[in-house]
């Protein structure tokens, strides 16, 4: 089973610290948690504690990555909600597990996730992960994020 606790520390280390990237879509960030999602937080004053309990609260407890088998599966779901949004997220691996695209991450998606051959479904996941990376860098904006995207889709 997956430990969010182990997982917080690699999602806040791909994160980093406070960020204000003019090309950055979600505008002033601090350890990724973004003023365009949050706009009543006080970005730069955010601690790292506050951060993890919005991970926890608004990330990890709604793609149930406590009841997801495969600890490096749950951490690239969750990895994924952080960088990409939940419902994307959420339906990028109901395609990999073949069942209904709604967005919402229910029973049936869970046990189709921890049904599934893990290191096949990570795959596949990240792969389409990548694709969609590289749909957004089609914006020259964008492009200079590229790689860090790709490259924390593969290390998580």
């Amino acid at each position: 089973m997956a430990d969010f606790n182990k997982c917080i520390k690699i999602i806040l280390k791909n994160e980093g610290g406070y960020v204000w990237n003019p090309d950055d879509t979600g505008g002033e960030t601090n350890y990724g948690i973004s003023k365009k999602q949050y706009p009543n937080l006080d970005i730069k004053n955010l601690t790292k504690n506050e951060a993890t309990e919005i991970y926890r609260k608004d990330y990890w407890d709604k793609i149930q990555g406590d009841k997801i088998n495969d600890r490096k599966l749950a951490l690239n779901i969750f990895d994924c909600s952080v960088n990409c949004g939940i419902r994307r997220t959420v339906k990028m691996i109901q395609g990999v597990c073949f069942v209904c695209e709604d967005g919402k991450l229910g029973p049936q998606t869970l046990k189709a996730i921890n049904s599934k051959n893990s290191y096949v479904t990570r795959l596949e996941f990240e792969r389409r992960r990548i694709k969609f990376y590289m749909a957004i860098a089609r914006r020259k904006s964008q492009r200079q994020f590229l790689y860090s995207w790709i490259k924390r889709t593969l290390e998580v």
